[in-house]
């Protein structure tokens, strides 16, 4: 009984500590503000860059920086550069549906900013937008830098944080451009390309609250079984 008592007291802690832990600053954001591919093959979501899109990624403490990925503007020996996004969908009505999946962005050289994410879409006016919790975001490099292609010379961004990786985040926006399609696969055959909408998301550190709360709880459960 007193072990149990220990262990709800700690929960209870800890959950206490994620309510009034402060907002942390954003790291950095990404957005793609106008239009990407997308397909949907009745429980598939996926979403990349196309000839038409525009990508930023902008750091959000200093230095401030921005960098681009224009598909239609390439620069000589630079890369393409690309974005994606997968998700599956359950739970779908007319005009809801949960889901959950993962994003990958990849720079000129080859480096990556990737990582998961889980939320609900719904039907707001005629349109559905997805809102959603990004998790375990990773950066894997090879110069320390995201580079862009926007034919600058110094068209980079470290992202070099006080707080590294794995970061977390929140998918603010995420638009098809389309009217609800959930029950509706597009097409004929079932998978086939649209255009529209646009996607938003920004990365911030993990609070430290929520670390100390889980180290806490972790340690709490060793002792506990270990005097059990």
């Amino acid at each position: 009984m007193k072990r149990n008592k220990i262990l709800l007291f700690i929960i209870c802690f800890a959950a206490l500590c994620l309510n009034s832990a402060p907002v942390s600053a954003d790291l950095f954001h990404f957005s793609i503000p106008n239009k990407y591919e997308m397909t949907f093959d009745g429980t598939r979501f996926d979403a990349s860059l196309n000839y038409y899109s525009d990508f930023a990624l902008t750091r959000d403490v200093a230095p401030i920086e921005t960098v681009n990925l224009f598909p239609w503007k390439l620069s000589p020996g630079l890369g393409l550069g690309a974005f994606s996004l997968w998700m599956d969908l359950d739970n779908i009505t007319a005009n809801t549906a949960t889901a959950i999946g993962g994003f990958t962005i990849t720079d000129v050289d080859g480096d990556t900013i990737a990582g998961d994410f889980t939320g609900n879409w719904a039907l707001i006016g005629d349109y559905p937008s997805f809102s959603g919790a990004m998790s375990n975001i990773q950066w894997t490099t090879g110069d320390g830098f995201f580079n862009g292609n926007d034919g600058s010379d110094d068209a980079s961004m470290p992202l070099d944080f006080a707080s590294g990786p794995p970061w977390i985040g929140t998918i603010i926006e995420l638009t098809t451009g389309h009217t609800a399609w959930f029950l509706n696969p597009w097409g004929d055959p079932l998978l086939v390309t649209k255009i529209g909408g646009r996607i938003e998301g920004v990365v911030v550190p993990v609070p430290t609250a929520v670390l100390l709360g889980i180290l806490g709880l972790g340690a709490v459960g060793i002792k506990l079984r270990k005097y059990a």
